[in-house]
């Protein structure tokens, strides 16, 4: 899904975790992945010393995953990076806490 299809709500979560993220500074690379060479890759991109590479696919609270969503978190993960779903501004305290940057 590209970014012009985004609902507000995943936009406004994608920018809340972005802003988030950059407020860690040095220590924290971050972006959003606009397009990619592979359909399904997650929304954000973030890397800290503590939690490695991480992917963050974010949904609005009623949305859903797709097939090939779900896929490409799968291998990311199965391939030594950390990938998550995200539809909440909780939900991303959780993924923080399991990434050890909160």
């Amino acid at each position: 899904m590209m970014g012009w299809n985004k609902t507000p709500r995943e936009s406004i979560l994608q920018s809340k975790i972005l802003k988030d993220l950059r407020s860690i500074g040095k220590d924290c690379i971050c972006f959003k992945i606009e397009k990619a060479s592979e359909n399904g890759i997650p929304d954000i991109f973030f890397s800290t010393p503590l939690s490695g590479e991480v992917f963050v696919e974010t949904k609005r609270l009623t949305g859903s995953i797709s097939n090939i969503q779900e896929f490409q978190i799968d291998k990311l993960n199965h391939c030594g990076a950390k990938a998550f779903k995200c539809y909440s501004w909780e939900e991303w305290i959780q993924i923080k806490r399991i990434v050890k940057i909160l």
